[in-house]
């Protein structure tokens, strides 16, 4: 027979009512605070042995007793859940480790990772290194948040640290398993390590280098002073110098170089390398080194250098006594380093460097052939005296909606050997300069052309000049019309061909044609934009008149 249910409706909302705060006092028990099982790799090289606890901002009050690291550097620890509510630092004493650049055996020093309130949670990672380090101590002991601190060492340094990352041994091969993340983190940890044998540091002494780095850091300039002065490096007798943001860019390209660095990073892998602005010149012979000069690269527009024309100076004084030094012939020898250990040098002007009046200021020009983006790195070699110095610029792109910087006509019969095979001649042609001498009437443009003779040669193109053996006799034409009428360009003897009277206005973007055919005495020849009978046989120039 069917059941008929006679509970009153007033009975059955109390029963629900129960039912719900049964439901909710069962639902409570499954949301206790959980309790936090982080793990990393403590890593100068990986850290064996070390004691890694957890303390508190200040780095002085600990929170989780150590534990120790695995021969592997890696580690694994339990933070209360009520702890993960305010800044915790990661700190590591003790250990030993082999140093990447030496192969020496080493006891290291401390290492932190600083992470802030509500950051971490059950199964993060949490890995401390050289730049963590870094990090932590400009918060710990030089009063900046973090945020600050990781914005003055990424000025300073290149990259931001990424703590969740554990970073591979760069002195071994990559695991099957192991990410680019991994691999580039143990690498910028081995580039550390490099700096301080290229400061003739013990690899024990790169703990103390950490701090003094954080210390120079402080005023947000790495420079070698504080708002005090000199920084020593602990106790080791030796301070930083002025160079060292410069010494810590060759240190890049010295792990890069060094036998013990198995990463594979090519040269475009190993991620930006910091543009110091102060290099100091040094020779080594019969195992003496000299260093007498301290060069300023001093940029003198706007603008970063694009691919194309860059006009900057160089300001050399004596280390000795801070004085100018006038008077002398530097030479520079530019080189983009390239994937696989290829490399290029660029075109220069003949002289490529003069000195402003005797002021020990030194005007530089060169024509960029490419930026450095994914391709490689330049590297500004100037000798003076017989000690050279070298700059890591950062040469970028030119911007959408600025002057065009260079444009490239191609030989069709003109060729030359390149890597095993013969290729079409390039001719490399960069805007030198629009100007008005009459306030926006008329205006004059010039350009520098350049062309290949190999990877290291690219001789101005000018009347008279010796190309693959042969004299060569250039016409440059320019039309401000479309081709409806070309102006010959004047050979100014150096590769800088110029006209006057173009009809532009100012402010308003517009074209410049350019065409060019050589006479090799072996044929006279139109370049064309691609190498080709058929193809155009002229280039093009965006301009603004007025604009960048």
């Amino acid at each position: 027979m069917k059941q008929i249910s006679i509970v009153k409706p007033a009975l059955k909302l109390a029963l629900v009512g129960v039912t719900g705060l049964l439901v909710a006092c069962g639902s409570s028990g499954s949301s206790t605070p959980v309790d936090a099982t982080i793990s990393g790799t403590i890593v100068a090289a990986p850290v064996n042995g070390a004691d890694v606890s957890v303390v508190d901002g200040t780095g002085v009050n600990e929170v989780v007793a150590a534990v120790k690291t695995d021969a592997n550097g890696k580690y694994s620890l339990v933070i209360p859940n009520g702890s993960l509510g305010q800044d915790l630092i990661v700190k590591s004493t003790g250990g030993t480790f082999t140093d990447e650049a030496t192969k020496n055996s080493g006891t290291a020093g401390a290492l932190y990772a600083y992470t802030s309130s509500g950051s971490l949670s059950n199964g993060s990672m949490v890995s401390a290194t050289p730049g963590s380090t870094i990090i932590a101590e400009l918060v710990m002991n030089h009063g900046k948040t973090k945020a600050e601190a990781e914005a003055a060492f990424a000025e300073a340094f290149g990259y931001t640290p990424d703590m969740s990352v554990n970073p591979a041994d760069a002195t071994t091969a990559p695991a099957a398993d192991e990410t680019d993340a991994e691999t580039l983190a143990g690498f910028r940890a081995g580039a550390f390590s490099q700096l301080a044998m290229d400061l003739l540091l013990s690899q024990d002494d790169q703990f103390a280098l950490f701090a003094a780095l954080a210390q120079d850091l402080s005023d947000d300039k790495l420079d070698g002073v504080d708002a005090s002065g000199a920084v020593a490096i602990g106790t080791t007798g030796k301070s930083l110098e002025a160079d060292i943001q410069n010494r810590f860019s060759t240190a890049l390209i010295n792990f890069r170089n060094n036998p013990n660095n198995l990463t594979g990073l090519d040269n475009n892998e190993f991620g930006d390398i910091p543009f110091a602005k102060v290099a100091f010149s040094s020779k080594s012979a019969g195992g003496t080194v000299t260093s007498s000069y301290q060069l300023e690269y001093i940029q003198t527009g706007m603008m970063a250098p694009v691919n194309g024309k860059d006009t900057f100076q160089i300001k050399v004084t004596n280390r000795s006594d801070d004085q100018i030094v006038s008077g002398l012939s530097p030479t520079l020898v530019p080189t983009m380093h390239m994937l696989a250990g290829h490399s290029h040098r660029t075109p220069m002007p003949t002289p490529a460097i003069s000195e402003v009046g005797t002021t020990g200021v030194y005007t530089v020009t060169l024509y960029y052939l490419m930026p450095t983006a994914m391709g490689g790195y330049w590297d500004l070699n100037f000798t003076v005296n017989g000690e050279e110095a070298h700059f890591y610029p950062t040469v970028m792109m030119a911007m959408e909606g600025t002057d065009t910087p260079q444009v490239r006509l191609k030989g069709v019969d003109d060729q030359i050997s390149m890597m095993g095979s013969m290729v079409s001649r390039t001719y490399f042609i960069f805007k030198e300069s629009l100007t008005t001498p009459d306030m926006g009437a008329s205006f004059d443009f010039s350009v520098f052309i350049a062309t290949q003779e190999s990877m290291m040669v690219f001789p101005a193109v000018y009347d008279n000049q010796t190309v693959d053996g042969n004299l060569i006799d250039a016409t440059v034409e320019i039309s401000d019309n479309d081709g409806a009428n070309w102006t010959g360009a004047t050979d100014g003897g150096n590769g800088v061909w110029s006209v006057t009277g173009l009809t532009l206005s100012d402010g308003v973007e517009d074209e410049i044609r350019i065409r060019l055919t050589i006479d090799d005495t072996v044929r006279v020849e139109a370049k064309t934009i691609d190498g080709t009978v058929g193809g155009n046989d002229y280039q093009t120039f965006k301009v603004t008149p007025g604009g960048m």
